[in-house]
């Protein structure tokens, strides 16, 4: 069970971190943002990822 969860971890991993042809910096990837719109963005979306890994986890951890 470990395996599955180290395995989708890192398919994970892989998908999510870009590349270096298309990371770019923040403010000139968003035209037209501000510095604080884009922090109030990256707190929400990291509060939503945390708040689903939590309930996922709790339920993966539950289970045994």
């Amino acid at each position: 069970m470990i395996k599955k969860f180290i395995f989708s971890y890192t398919i994970l991993l892989i998908i999510l971190t870009p590349l270096s042809a298309s990371a770019r910096c923040a403010v000139c990837y968003t035209n037209g943002l501000s510095g604080a719109s884009i922090a109030v963005i990256v707190i929400i979306s990291s509060f939503t990822v945390l708040f689903f890994a939590n309930k996922f986890l709790r339920k993966f951890l539950d289970k045994d």
